[in-house]
């Protein structure tokens, strides 16, 4: 096995996939945010994503066996998701994402699933990057582990 020299961590939605046709937002009391109950009745439609440019890196990394490849997605994963994942965006070393009727927020789904990969051996030494969409996300996540991120704007980063 070769030495883990990088970790890139990719959120999904609006990052390297684009599920935009499933995807609205609605304004309340708290601003402008995901339509989870409609992201939700709509869930079976994640084969009808598309992928979007940074999927190509993505790709390159998943082949690069010195690089860990992790997706960290606020989505609860179903049997179109991993379908998805499998046949079209290429399977990652490891996914975190939302347990089914899980409320908490999508910074701390990803801290808490990203918070193991610190106390590793296999990881001592290795560049970590996050690529993510949602501005907060990326500044809770990268602020908790003092790594690297990129913003990639979207539509989708609420």
């Amino acid at each position: 096995m070769a030495k883990i020299n990088r970790v890139s961590i990719y959120d999904m939605d609006g990052t390297i996939v684009c599920s935009l046709h499933r995807y609205r937002t609605i304004v309340d009391d708290n601003g402008e945010r995901i339509d989870l109950n409609y992201w939700r009745e709509n869930q079976d439609l994640a084969l009808n994503d598309s992928l979007l440019p940074l999927a190509e890196q993505y790709k390159a990394d998943l082949k690069d066996e010195s690089c860990y490849v992790i997706i960290a997605t606020a989505r609860v994963l179903n049997t179109p998701d991993y379908t998805f994942i499998n046949e079209v965006l290429g399977e990652p070393d490891y996914i975190i994402s939302r347990p089914e009727n899980s409320n908490i927020s999508g910074a701390t789904l990803k801290i808490n699933g990203l918070a193991k990969f610190f106390n590793l051996i296999t990881f001592k030494d290795a560049e970590f990057t996050f690529y993510e969409d949602n501005v907060s996300y990326l500044k809770a996540v990268c602020d908790r582990f003092n790594i690297r991120g990129v913003y990639v704007p979207s539509k989708q980063g609420h």
